[in-house]
């Protein structure tokens, strides 16, 4: 029997925790079959880590934290030590599938692998929290792994900050510093796959300056050399498509991170312009192909009358219910609060199927992950009875005070008009063009309280995604828009005509 035990150990002993002596200032203990490595500082956690099997543990706060994975629960720990309390974040993963437990035998969990990189890239001097403590569980096989890393008190994410009201002298500070941040760790040969303003944490020093670390190192890999320039630009591209990052914070960010090369940031500006489209083309056609899946965005909804599939932020049950009001109505086009619910039929439209209103659903979460400036696709829902002729609901959230363009005549002379169109073009040139009958009806246009318009694609199928360049696209949509400006004026030509 113990020749056996021998045995497994050698075959799992390659891929479990190091010895402490591979990272200074840690030390080992086992507790139950757990096995941790900890800091010295932390020591007096070694009392609190038999509590830590669960997240229903008492010693864990309800999770209150994004899960990034199935297989990952999060909560938090709070302890009082030296008249202080402190608060650490604690991540456990686990292996429920046998698949998942003999791949560990050959590798190490992504507790340890995070801990490991995070120790890894402060030695470089990047600047980031290295978690207190990483245990694994593990019993032959691995059952679960932790990782314990110490909360900083007043903290935000870089999305976060950037939201919030800061003063455009502090403002600047911060943004020079993350430029400067984001070319260190590409020097220092850190591979972060989720380059994004969310594993960016600021916060203000015992001086009062601010303070930018990176964080969570789930996805990192570190290399001897730094990244080639290639791989640099595709992380930049994929921070370039980043909302809540002005376009004024992207120059100043990127003025930083060539430390202040004009030519040089001009150039890098532009091939980071051109692989953002090609990843957001990429984002888009993911989008298009999961939205028909049951996944951590989309659902598929199934019930007596309908079938269907919708965003999981929203209730599909009170969406159906409203189908009832439609149905007693001639209209096939119904507003309900912020919502927008089409009925397609099949003695209305002879070419709707089935399969042309579930392209219709593909089509516009392909546009919404583009970011253009369409009503959110909330859900899609087929009917159920064979004998009846065919319809289906496509329902949207609409943006406050939208109304067609068409409806909108008195706008038909604003000289602005063109040029907010326009605006509109240059946004949508970069993935496609529209169809050549767009009319007056698929424009929506917004006015905000200090009487600026804003114009949405109200109709999904009216524009069409291609690989062409936005430079050969956006002659071809100026010239439909104009087409129908045109048409526009006509037709209040004839009404003061009439």
């Amino acid at each position: 029997m113990q020749f056996l035990h021998h045995l497994l150990g050698l075959i799992s002993s390659p891929f479990s925790i190091p010895n402490p002596p591979a990272f200074k200032g840690y030390i080992s203990k086992t507790i139950g079959r757990v096995h941790w490595i900890i800091h010295n500082h932390h020591s007096f956690l070694v009392s609190y880590l038999e509590q830590i099997k669960e997240t229903t543990s008492d010693a864990l706060l309800t999770n209150p934290l994004f899960r990034r994975h199935r297989y990952k629960k999060m909560g938090k720990l709070e302890i009082a030590h030296e008249n202080k309390k402190e608060a650490y974040l604690v991540k456990i993963y686990n292996y429920p599938h046998l698949f998942q437990k003999v791949k560990q035998l050959f590798k190490h969990t992504r507790g340890f692998n995070e801990f490991n990189m995070t120790y890894l890239a402060a030695i470089k001097g990047i600047p980031v929290e290295v978690p207190v403590a990483c245990g694994e569980r593990k019993y032959v096989f691995t059952k679960e792994s932790y990782l314990i890393i110490r909360e900083i008190k007043n903290s935000h994410s870089l999305r976060e900050y950037f939201r919030s009201n800061t003063s455009l002298k502090e403002r600047r500070d911060v943004l020079q510093k993350f430029g400067k941040l984001a070319k260190n760790v590409h020097e220092s040969g850190v591979k972060q796959d989720a380059f994004s303003l969310d594993n960016f944490l600021v916060y203000s020093d015992e001086t009062g300056s601010k303070k930018i670390i990176v964080i969570d190192f789930e996805m990192v890999s570190i290399r001897t050399k730094g990244l080639k320039e290639k791989l640099c630009v595709w992380y930049l591209a994929k921070l370039n498509r980043e909302k809540g990052f002005s376009y004024t914070d992207r120059i100043r960010f990127l003025l930083s991170y060539t430390c202040g090369d004009l030519i040089h940031c001009k150039k890098l500006a532009r091939r980071i312009q051109e692989l953002t489209v090609r990843i957001q083309k990429q984002d888009a056609k993911k989008s298009s192909k999961l939205c028909v899946y049951e996944n951590r965005t989309f659902g598929i909804f199934k019930s007596d009358k309908f079938h269907g599939y919708y965003r999981k932020k929203y209730e599909p049950e009170i969406l159906v219910e409203s189908f009832n009001t439609l149905e007693k109505t001639t209209n096939n086009i119904l507003h309900i609060g912020h919502f927008q619910i089409i009925r397609f039929r099949e003695d209305i439209d002879p070419k709707f199927n089935y399969r042309s209103i579930t392209q219709t659903w593909m089509n516009a979460n392909a546009l919404f992950a583009l970011r253009i400036n369409v009503p959110i696709p909330i859900g899609i829902f087929k009917s159920c009875f064979p004998k009846v002729k065919k319809e289906g609901f496509l329902v949207a959230q609409m943006p406050d005070n939208c109304i067609p363009l068409k409806q909108r005549p008195e706008l038909y002379s604003d000289k602005n008009l063109l040029f907010i169109l326009l605006r509109f073009v240059e946004q949508v040139s970069p993935f496609g063009v529209f169809s050549k009958d767009l009319n007056l009806q698929d424009i929506l246009v917004q006015e905000n309280g200090d009487h600026r318009l804003k114009c949405y694609l109200g109709n999904y199928t009216s524009f069409r995604i291609n690989r062409l360049p936005v430079q050969k696209n956006r002659p071809i949509n100026t010239h439909i828009i104009k087409q129908l400006l045109q048409a526009s004026d006509a037709l209040s030509e004839n009404g003061r005509s009439a």
